[in-house]
C-alpha cells in the first residue's frame, strides 16, 4: 500500500517500517543485524540526546559521517528535532571545509573523531560547537576499539569533554518531552554540495518531502521487496546518491548492508560477503569486475563461480558509463551465479538524485531508462526554449517536488537554472543533453558546459568519448577545448591507454576514420595527450575534467602544449 510522501523523512520511514519492525534493518563490517525496531529505538534515544544538547528546529547542523548504523540514527534523529541537515565530505581538506563552514555556518558539527583535525582549528574562530563519534562506537570487537582509539589520541583526534563524545552522551538515559518538528511542505531540511562537472561548488537547498518523491518514484522502475539487501557503500553523509539509497532501501524495508570499504578495489568482496540483491556504483566500481585480454574485456581473474548468486540488479551511476564494458560485466554477473544486467542512471544533487534509471532489465541497454515517475521532464532547444521532437538532442528541464529549492545564499546562480513556463510551472535546467528514443526511453548525450563549438558544430565530449572508448588499446578518455582563432575550439583528447607498446601512427589512424565516419572532421583532435595511468578523479570518483582543462590552459601559457603532445593534422575538406 503506497505511503503518502507528504510527511517528514523520519515519518515517512516509520510509516513505511510499521508492519516489518521484526526484519532487518541494518548490517555492519562485523556482520551484526539491527532490526526495523531497534533501528527506531536507537533513533528516537538519539534524538532526545540531541535535544538535551539543545538543538532545536531550524538550527543548522553540521554531519560528517561515514556509513555505520550511528551515521543512520544520527541523520534521523536531527529530522525529528527539525534541524537542517549540512554534508561534509571525510574526503575533503580543511580549506574545503573552512569554506563550507563560511558558507553555512553551522550552530554544531557532529563528525566522526577521526577527521576532527578538519574542524579544531575553526571551532572558536566560527564559533560552533562539536560531538565526535569513532566509526567503531559499536563494534563488539574490543581490541580493534582500543587500536582505533589510540590512534587518534596520538593524531590529535579526541575531546577530553565528555559533553563532546556522542558514547558519553548516550549514558544519559534521563527521559523528557522532546519537541517533534511538525511536517512543513517544501520545508528546508538539507543543504548538500556540488560541484558536478562544472567544477563551482555551491551549497544546494533541498526539502525533505522531496526525497520522498523520489523514493515513492523510483517504485516504478526498481521492484523493490521486504527483506532484499541492498549495499551500503554509497556516503550517507554528504552525497544525495548515499542519502537516497539509505532512504529508499529502509522505506521499502530492504536490509541495508553498510560498509565502510566504499572504493572500487574492495567492491566485489563486500557483495560477496553482504549478499547483496541490489547495489549500486560508479563505473569504476563495476569494472573493478572485469580485466583486459588481449584485446577483449574478460571477467576478472578473482571472481569465483556462484558467488553472486543473490545478485539481481545492479546499477551504474555518478557519471557516464561506458558501453564497451557492458557485456563482459554481464558476462562477470553470468560466471557468479547473477542474472542481474548492469543498468544506468541519472541524476543530481538538485534533484534529490535519480532522475531516470535504467534496471538492467526491462530496459533497453545503451539508455537510462525511463523517468522517475514523480518527475515531470522534458527536453528543450537551448535557444528556443522549445521541446524537442523524439530523436532529437535537447536540454534536460525537470519539475517536480524533489527539484533543489535553490543555490545557499546564491540567488545569481539559482536564477540561471530556475525558470517558469507559461503555465506556471517551476523548472530546473539539469544542464544535460539527451534525446528521447522512439520507446520513449531516454539517451544520455553529455553536459551542456562541457560541450563547445568547432567550426559550425557542437562538439558533445561524452559522446565523443564514448566512442574513443569502442578502440581496444583504451583504457578511459577525456576530451577538453583547446581555444583557437578560426575555429573557436578544437578537440584535445587525454588517452590513457592499457598499454603504450603500440603503433602510434596506426593507433592515430584507426582513431581518425572511426571519428570522421562516426561523426566528423570537427570531432578530430587538435592535440592527444598520452599516459598508461588511470585518469585523474575527483573524491566522487568522477573524472577530474577541470584538472585536465587546467593542465591545457598551463601549458598554453608555457608554450609547450604543442612540443610536448602528438599532434594530428586535421583533414581537410
Amino acid at each position: 500500500m503506497r505511503v503518502n510522501p507528504d510527511m517528514t523523512k523520519y515519518d515517512y520511514l516509520l510509516e513505511n517500517n510499521k508492519n516489518y519492525m521484526d526484519y532487518i534493518a541494518l548490517t555492519t563490517e562485523d556482520n551484526r543485524k539491527i532490526t526495523f525496531e531497534e533501528m527506531h529505538d536507537r533513533i528516537e534515544k538519539y534524538a532526545m540526546m540531541l535535544y538535551k544538547k539543545g538543538i532545536r528546529k531550524g538550527d543548522v547542523i553540521g554531519v560528517c559521517a561515514l556509513n555505520t548504523p550511528e551515521s543512520v540514527y544520527l541523520l534521523y534523529a536531527l529530522d525529528i528535532i527539525g534541524a537542517i541537515v549540512v554534508g561534509f565530505s571525510p574526503l575533503d581538506n580543511k580549506i574545503k571545509i573552512k569554506r563550507d563552514i563560511e558558507l553555512t555556518r553551522p550552530k554544531m558539527i557532529i563528525t566522526v573523531d577521526m577527521m576532527y583535525s578538519n574542524f579544531k582549528d575553526y571551532e572558536k574562530a566560527l564559533n560552533f560547537s562539536t560531538i565526535l563519534y569513532s566509526p567503531f562506537e559499536s563494534s563488539k570487537d574490543l581490541k580493534l576499539k582500543l587500536g582505533y582509539k589510540a590512534m587518534q589520541m596520538k593524531n590529535g583526534n579526541f575531546k577530553l569533554d565528555k559533553d563532546s563524545n556522542l558514547h558519553e552522551l548516550l549514558k544519559d538515559n534521563t527521559k523528557i518531552d522532546i519537541e517533534r518538528a511538525e511536517y512543513k511542505k517544501c520545508e528546508l531540511t538539507d543543504i548538500m554540495f556540488t560541484g558536478g562537472s562544472t567544477g563551482v561548488h555551491k551549497g544546494v537547498d533541498l526539502a525533505g518531502d522531496g526525497l520522498n518523491y523520489v523514493v515513492d518514484g523510483m517504485k516504478s522502475i526498481f521492484q523493490a521487496e521486504p527483506g532484499m539487501i541492498h549495499l551500503g557503500n554509497i556516503p550517507v553523509g554528504h552525497m544525495v546518491f548515499g542519502k537516497y539509497t539509505m532512504h529508499f532501501a529502509l522505506c521499502n524495508n530492504m536490509e541495508l548492508a553498510l560498509t565502510l570499504k566504499a572504493g572500487p578495489d574492495d567492491f566485489y568482496d563486500e557483495l560477496v560477503r553482504t549478499g547483496a540483491t541490489a547495489a549500486v556504483g560508479g563505473p569504476p566500481h563495476w569494472v573493478s569486475l572485469i580485466e583486459k585480454q588481449g584485446d577483449k574485456f574478460v571477467p576478472n581473474s578473482k571472481l569465483k563461480p556462484n558467488s553472486l548468486t543473490n545478485l539481481h540488479y545492479a546499477t551504474s551511476g555518478g557519471e557516464a558509463k561506458k558501453e564497451i564494458t557492458d557485456n563482459a560485466i554481464n558476462q562477470a554477473f553470468r560466471y557468479c551465479g547473477s542474472d542481474a544486467n548492469i543498468g544506468d542512471g541519472l541524476g543530481a544533487t538538485e534533484t534529490w538524485a535519480t532522475i531516470m534509471a535504467n534496471n538492467g532489465k526491462k530496459n533497453t541497454p545503451g539508455t537510462v531508462g525511463n523517468a522517475n515517475g514523480n518527475l515531470k521532464i522534458k527536453l528543450v532547444d537551448p535557444v528556443t526554449k522549445k521541446e524537442v521532437k523524439k530523436g532529437e538532442k535537447g536540454l534536460l528541464y525537470v519539475s517536480g517536488r524533489a527539484v533543489m529549492l535553490g543555490y545557499h545564499n546564491n540567488i545569481e546562480e539559482t536564477n540561471k537554472v530556475i525558470s517558469y513556463d507559461e503555465d506556471g510551472i517551476r523548472w530546473c535546467n539539469m544542464g544535460d543533453y539527451l534525446l528521447e528514443t522512439e520507446s520513449g526511453e531516454y539517451r544520455y548525450i553529455g553536459r551542456e558546459k562541457r560541450n563547445f563549438v568547432s567550426g559550425i558544430e557542437n562538439i558533445y565530449p561524452e559522446e565523443l568519448e564514448e566512442l574513443i572508448m569502442t578502440l581496444p588499446e583504451v583504457r578511459e578518455v577525456v576530451v577538453t577545448p583547446i581555444s583557437d582563432v578560426i575555429k573557436q575550439y578544437i578537440p584535445s583528447y587525454h588517452i590513457s591507454l592499457y598499454d603504450d607498446n603500440i603503433d602510434f601512427n596506426e593507433f592515430e589512424n584507426k582513431l581518425t576514420k572511426l571519428i570522421s565516419d562516426r561523426l566528423s572532421d570537427s570531432w578530430l583532435p587538435g592535440y592527444i595527450e598520452y599516459t598508461t595511468e588511470p585518469l585523474i578523479r575527483m573524491s566522487n570518483t568522477k573524472v577530474d575534467v577541470n584538472y585536465y582543462k587546467e593542465k591545457d590552459d598551463e601549458e598554453i601559457k608555457n608554450g609547450t602544449l604543442k612540443n610536448k603532445e602528438k599532434v594530428l593534422t586535421l583533414k581537410k575538406n
